[in-house]
């Protein structure tokens, strides 16, 4: 049996709405802390568009819509997460503005590409110590979908670099422990730059 709980938003002109949660599926969720964090550093996501990587619940594209962000595009392979976000898009009226895709990362980027889409800010947060930031991070330089200013906002674990093994301790990349969770913050310059 699959428990339902309910976590809030955190900010934004849906803040203190609920949206569902899968309690007994093998993820995790961004504690509202760390989430407040992540946007006090990003700033203003007014009219910005998001690409959700490994969405889960929806709930980092919720908040940045909440928040002013113009739209979204959700990516989550697994079925049931992907019924979830689709009903708590609904519930806030958000399908309009969103767009999900119920298909693994490594297809929906090359996919992304081949449609030109370009996203403001880009949001990883896979399963952590499976290897997914750096293989997620070298689609990224391969499937371009962003622009010079593009934000890359990736969670992972303490024991995980963002990207490859140069980048979290790039100038210009911001990393942040919470816990046993870290929070990089970089731009395309720190994701495209390998070793020497």
């Amino acid at each position: 049996m699959i428990n339902v709980k309910k976590i809030r938003v955190t900010a934004g002109r849906f803040r203190s709405r609920t949206i569902e949660i899968l309690e007994n599926k093998v993820a995790r969720y961004t504690p509202s802390r760390v989430r407040e964090a992540i946007f006090n550093i990003i700033g203003d996501v007014e009219g910005k568009t998001v690409l959700d990587l490994f969405a889960g619940s929806g709930l980092f594209s919720i908040e940045a819509m909440s928040r002013g962000a113009a739209s979204a595009t959700l990516v989550e392979q697994d079925r049931e997460m992907y019924a979830l976000i689709q009903r708590n898009l609904e519930s806030l009226s958000l399908l309009s503005s969103s767009e999900v895709l119920h298909m693994e990362v490594r297809l929906a980027l090359p996919f992304l590409y081949k449609k030109d889409a370009k996203y403001d800010i880009i949001f990883l947060d896979p399963p952590y110590d499976k290897g997914y930031v750096s293989e997620t991070t070298a689609l990224l330089r391969d499937y371009q979908v962003y622009g010079p200013t593009t934000l890359f906002v990736v969670e992972h674990s303490k024991r995980e670099l963002c990207g490859s093994s140069e980048s979290a301790g790039e100038k210009g990349a911001f990393t942040r422990r919470y816990g046993n969770t870290c929070v990089t913050i970089c731009g395309p310059r720190d994701l495209t730059k390998r070793s020497s």
